[in-house]
């Protein structure tokens, strides 16, 4: 009886299906649904026309990208019968779709089956998301993938079972195999020869693999959306999760995916789609500045401090004696006993050993073999177990957030005036920043740059003056003079640049590598670097050559700052002499957006620059 029921009960269910799906499909054709905005853009397609940007088959009803073809395919699939398996009916497959639908055609949702979707209510925490944030992760020099920083979406619960650490978050990311050749890496990642996709995890994870791993402070700017807004945001993200798209390092990477999808929601542009390339940046520079329904879309914006910001942070705020302290238990292994530690008092000795967690978990990141250090740590938590119990000290954080940086691409105006002439020169830099960029971290004295061009009109010639592909050049400061806390300073450069001022039509191809060591002042650094050339041999200068050179980088207020180098260039093979060399470069002003740059340099010949900038 029960089976002769139930077959009933699914023959009623087909006849209801067969005879729904018509006259929804019918009620959509007359709205043309098929060709809405909103429709094409849930297929992630520019118009009705192009395919759609994902790849995987498995995100299409219809075995076809035509708009019209998968509308009606899922209309049709909506209203099937359930089967077996719950979530692989289409209402759990495409919220988003079906959500949409019901809003457009109003009878839909009283002839759709009933069901509950278990493995989306478990990933939303049975939909208790309260609130989107974006999370901006800082750049990492570790991975040329990485340098330009992250882009992640978390979704905020309300529920008391979920703590901020467990939240979910979605990342979008390139599939690169394990041990990739780098030089295989870079031009997958150039021209397309990797899929990515949307993938989820608890927010802990990238705090983990980001925060303590990569020693990266992660941002979150957290969006002022209503409550159908974050709905509509997570039905889709759920959509898209696993789904393949083809990966572009430079445009249609983490910051062209994300912007697309915010924009699902609020109907604003995130990222210039004409652009040849997107930045994670540049999103989080254009979400500060929108107002979504009268008020600010950036409703909070807060940091969570790397690993190594942590140790840093602490070690600052503390009095000289705990510093003295510090530094004597790390130089003698962790020897509380007869030490400076023993004449501290307990708020001192809890401070101590707060920025000691921090410091060995610090160099846990780097260690061949983290045993020893787990060890001293040991040692170090029975001595925390002898102290009144209490709350870590709370770190002060009064840094800006990366929305309020220089904006990171540069188009630059100079006049100039040489010994044999004067010229004007145009300089188009695609990203990022160099030493004296203003609005940056102060202790970050870093360069970082792709596609810097120079055009120069000289003597009613109009050439291409200087052309660097990527210039990389990292002091990597001690800020506590803890050992291990810094390294060596390092350079990368390669590009297509003079030998000297003074000849003409003298570039060559070069490829720069070089190694020094920084020291951080109060108000800046100074350095001194070996830097290896290998260059073309045009006009007998050979293959090789070097320099050494001597430098300061030091800010007199916020809007000066002030770099000098004084070098030494010696050809190793060639003809070409020897020559001593400096060159002075003064940033004046701190907007986002412009600057004015003085520039004195000689290499045989003398240049002197009067530069504006202008960033976007």
């Amino acid at each position: 009886m029960k089976l002769i029921i139930a077959m009933l009960g699914s023959l009623l269910a087909f006849s209801t299906w067969s005879a729904s799906a018509p006259r929804f499909i019918e009620q959509a054709a007359a709205k043309n649904l098929a060709a809405d905005r909103y429709w094409l853009a849930l297929l992630h397609k520019r118009d009705a026309e192009t395919d759609s940007e994902i790849i995987d088959p498995h995100f299409f009803l219809s075995n076809t990208q035509d708009a019209s073809a998968e509308f009606n395919a899922t209309l049709t699939a909506l209203l099937a019968p359930v089967t077996d398996d719950v979530n692989e009916h289409a209402q759990c497959r495409f919220i988003a779709r079906s959500h949409w639908l019901q809003q457009q055609l109003p009878e839909l949702k009283q002839a759709l089956p009933k069901l509950t979707c278990t493995l989306f209510e478990a990933w939303s925490d049975q939909q208790q998301v309260d609130h989107v944030s974006m999370i901006f992760a800082s750049g990492y020099l570790g991975n040329p993938a990485s340098f330009y920083g992250h882009i992640l979406l978390k979704f905020g619960s309300a529920s008391e079972r979920r703590a901020l650490l467990q939240q979910q978050n979605i990342n979008f990311g390139a599939a690169v195999p394990a041990a990739e050749n780098p030089l295989v890496y870079i031009l997958n990642g150039l021209f397309g020869g990797y899929n990515a996709v949307f993938s989820y995890g608890d927010f802990y994870r990238n705090t983990q693999a980001y925060g303590e791993t990569e020693l990266r402070d992660l941002w979150e700017y957290q969006l002022a959306l209503n409550p159908s807004e974050v709905s509509q945001l997570l039905y889709h993200a759920w959509e898209l999760i696993g789904r393949d798209y083809v990966y572009y390092f430079l445009k249609e990477n983490c910051a062209f995916r994300m912007a697309e999808l915010l924009e699902l929601v609020i109907q604003q542009p995130l990222i210039n789609k004409t652009q040849p390339y997107a930045m994670p940046i540049s999103v989080f520079h254009r979400v500060a500045e929108l107002e979504h329904h009268g008020q600010p879309l950036v409703a909070k914006v807060i940091q969570h401090p790397s690993r190594q910001k942590r140790l840093v942070k602490r070690f600052e705020q503390v009095a000289e004696p705990v510093q003295a302290a510090v530094a004597e238990l790390i130089e003698n292994e962790y020897q509380i006993e007869n030490s400076l530690y023993a004449q501290l008092n307990a708020a001192e000795q809890t401070q101590t050993l707060e920025i000691l967690f921090d410091y060995i978990e610090f160099l846990k990141v780097a260690a061949d073999d983290p045993q020893p250090l787990t060890t001293y740590k040991n040692r170090l938590l029975q001595a925390r177990l002898k102290l009144p119990a209490g709350k870590a000290s709370p770190i002060v954080l009064a840094e800006s957030p990366p929305h309020l940086a220089t904006l990171p691409s540069l188009l630059q105006i100079s006049a100039i005036h040489t010994e044999q002439s004067n010229a004007l020169e145009l300089r188009f830099r695609a990203t990022y920043y160099d030493l004296l960029t203003a609005n940056r971290d102060n202790a970050n004295y870093s360069a970082l740059s792709m596609v810097d061009v120079h055009v120069r009109q000289e003597a009613d010639r109009l050439q291409l003056y200087r052309f660097d592909l990527l210039n990389i050049e990292n002091m990597n400061l001690s800020q506590t003079g803890l050992p291990q806390d810094g390294g060596f300073a390092w350079k990368l450069n390669a590009g297509y640049a003079p030998q000297d001022l003074a000849c003409q039509r003298c570039q060559t191809l070069q490829l720069i590598g070089g190694l020094g060591k920084a020291m951080q002042l109060q108000q800046g650094v100074v350095y001194a670097m070996q830097d290896g050339r290998l260059h073309e041999n045009r006009h007998d200068v050979g293959l090789l050559s070097t320099d050494t050179r001597l430098g300061t980088v030091f800010n007199l207020d916020a809007r000066w700052r002030i770099q000098a180098e004084f070098g030494y260039r010696a050809y190793l093979t060639g003809e070409a002499s020897n020559f001593y060399w400096y060159k002075l470069q003064q940033r004046f002003g701190q907007s986002q957006h412009w600057d004015i740059r003085l520039i004195l340099e000689k290499q045989r010949a003398t240049e002197f620059k009067l530069a504006f900038s202008y960033y976007w």
